[in-house]
């Protein structure tokens, strides 16, 4: 038991501590306002990519979440998938892939939070959550609601960055019917 609570507060402090060094740089974005754009793919459980396309536009401020740099985000969002010629289904029961993809075609809206996890030389990494309203229900989400979750990695090149990210879409299980939604892609994001 004291073993397991001394690794527990070894592991909280090092992490509060790395937070207190890299907090000092806002490297995600490099003015008072930023326009993102960025295209990705569909990703399921066993890393093959599906013909299904995400691409926005996001509008940023920044921020800080308790002293750590951050930034707030407004996302258009607009999904978009393009059918298969063969009629059968691909994949597990938690995670299918379809082939009438075009079925998952929306737009969604939302608010999100990106929050920066080290820079270094203006390289840095960041995890992102937002709430977003979906214009379609669909098999893999059912609501209209639904959460995100974001990881980047990035540079920052004086006004522009550049980010690699993963993201997933999902409701929380608010509904029966969510098996979620991955896209992995590359942002372009601009400061002003």
């Amino acid at each position: 038991m004291k073993k397991a609570t001394f690794q527990s507060f070894g592991l909280a402090s090092l992490m509060l501590s790395s937070f207190s060094v890299i907090a000092s740089d806002n490297a995600l974005i490099g003015g008072d306002n930023q326009l993102t754009v960025s295209a990705g793919q569909s990703i399921r459980s066993d890393f093959d990519t599906e013909n299904l396309y995400m691409g926005s536009i996001v509008y940023s401020q920044p921020s800080t979440f308790f002293r750590i740099p951050a930034k707030i985000n407004l996302e258009g969002i607009y999904i978009k998938g393009k059918d298969a010629s063969s009629g059968k289904k691909v994949g597990d029961d938690l995670y299918p892939r379809e082939l009438k993809l075009s079925d998952y075609n929306m737009g969604m809206i939302g608010i999100s939070q990106d929050v920066q996890l080290f820079n270094l030389g203006g390289f840095y990494s960041s995890v992102g959550l937002g709430a977003y309203l979906k214009s379609e229900r669909t098999e893999r989400i059912s609501s209209k609601f639904t959460f995100g979750e974001k990881v980047t990695l990035g540079y920052q090149f004086s006004n522009v960055n550049v980010e690699l990210y993963a993201r997933h879409f999902s409701n929380g299980t608010l509904t029966d019917k969510n098996a979620g939604q991955n896209f992995y892609g590359l942002s372009l994001g601009y400061s002003y």
